[in-house]
């Protein structure tokens, strides 16, 4: 965790877990208290759940840009689909999103929302979570 490392408030150095926690129990308030209260809070949500019960809990409660929060009204709102619907390009765009929903809403840029997406794809494959090859036909 980065914040042990560097004893500092650096971004991107909490979980999913602890995302999850603090969107949930706490504030955004950048306190050492409430990052150590989340830390301990993550520990007891990965003693009571599955990865996919956290992730799906996580992405119900993140914000996704345009005021929506959570996947379902992320993808009715941007698509006007249920995200079951939504097709490969769809679910890549909502998925980048996260990392600063109001900088790659397709709303707010659609070229830099494309350049998330590419992004988001290359680290996919790099993660084994699709090929190359199904990389070049999207």
């Amino acid at each position: 965790m980065t914040l042990i490392r560097t004893l500092s408030f650096a971004e991107g150095g909490s979980t999913i877990t602890q995302q999850l926690a603090k969107n949930l129990y706490y504030t955004q308030e950048k306190k050492l208290e409430r990052k150590f209260a989340e830390v301990f809070t993550a520990f007891a949500i990965e003693a009571s759940y599955d990865k996919n019960d956290i992730f799906e809990l996580y992405v119900n409660t993140i914000y996704f840009g345009s005021g929506y929060y959570g996947i379902y009204e992320a993808a009715q709102g941007y698509y006007g689909k249920v995200p079951s619907e939504l097709s490969d390009y769809e679910a890549v765009m909502l998925a980048g999103l996260p990392n600063a929903p109001s900088a790659y809403s397709p709303d707010a840029d659609p070229d830099l929302a494309r350049q998330r997406m590419k992004q988001v794809l290359k680290q996919m494959v790099k993660n084994e979570a699709i090929t190359e090859k199904r990389l070049k036909k999207s």
